[in-house]
């Protein structure tokens, strides 16, 4: 049983309609999926954005629960040493060089390979992943704080950054909607934000069931496919920019979008 306190009840953050019973067989006691009306999937009790500090912070957790064999890691390194980062390549095609908020930054690791003309500014719910991009973000000149992203994006200001980064963000976020909307504020008129969630319309989520990499209880919070995603930021009123059939193949557990707020 789950202390009522420390849950956090919510409505579909897609349509708003309050949780109904059509829950879905993928569930890790006492955490469970529920499909709306609307067709989004998610999870109608959440923890609170306290736990989510220390108590489930993604970095504890994945090192928790993912054993990693020498064989799997070894595939891992080589598939790293092919596969384009996609992530530098879409900030470099789209995002002009200045101030770059990176939503859910983690430790900041991923700012390591990409050049010093962007300066990063970071948002984690995680105390220690915070203080770890700050330490990397300030020496860059930028900075990075702990807290929910509803809490914090009108603390920047209005016109602030140049893109924004909410790679493997959306699925964690409580209020995704809600943190689209006020994003749109923080950016400048030319601005874009790339956006990386897992695919829960992926061939692979149906063959391997509950075994699916993209379901992890209880972070994963919001399960997005290609049409929910489409109309959330559509709903958000942003224009997408990139968003062609090689960004969200059905045979990936992942898909890329690119957008930016309409005029």
């Amino acid at each position: 049983m789950v202390n009522n306190s420390k849950i956090k009840k919510r409505s579909c953050p897609l349509c708003n309609k309050s949780f109904n019973n059509n829950i879905l067989s993928y569930k890790s006691n006492p955490w469970k999926l529920t499909k709306c009306e609307c067709s989004f999937v998610y999870m109608p009790e959440v923890p609170v954005y306290e736990r989510m500090k220390k108590e489930f912070s993604w970095e504890r957790n994945f090192s928790e629960k993912e054993v990693v064999s020498p064989k799997k890691r070894a595939r891992r390194f080589i598939k790293a040493l092919l596969k384009r980062d996609k992530l530098k390549s879409l900030l470099y095609r789209f995002c002009n060089e200045g101030e770059i908020l990176d939503i859910g930054c983690g430790s900041g690791a991923k700012f390591e390979n990409i050049s010093n003309k962007y300066i990063p500014y970071g948002i984690d719910i995680s105390e220690e992943s915070a203080r770890e991009a700050n330490e990397v973000f300030k020496i860059r000149g930028g900075e990075a704080v702990c807290a929910p992203s509803t809490e914090v994006l009108d603390r920047f200001g209005e016109n602030k950054f140049s893109g924004a980064i909410l790679r493997a963000y959306l699925e964690h976020e409580h209020d995704p909607f809600e943190v689209l909307k006020n994003l749109k504020y923080t950016l400048k008129n030319d601005a874009h934000a790339i956006i990386k969630v897992p695919n829960y319309g992926s061939l692979n989520r149906r063959v391997r069931g509950n075994k699916w990499c993209g379901f992890r209880f209880p972070d994963h919070v919001n399960q997005f496919t290609p049409k929910t995603l489409l109309t959330m930021v559509s709903n958000a009123n942003y224009e997408v920019v990139k968003f062609n059939f090689f960004d969200y193949l059905p045979t990936s557990d992942n898909m890329w979008m690119v957008v930016k707020p309409k005029a």
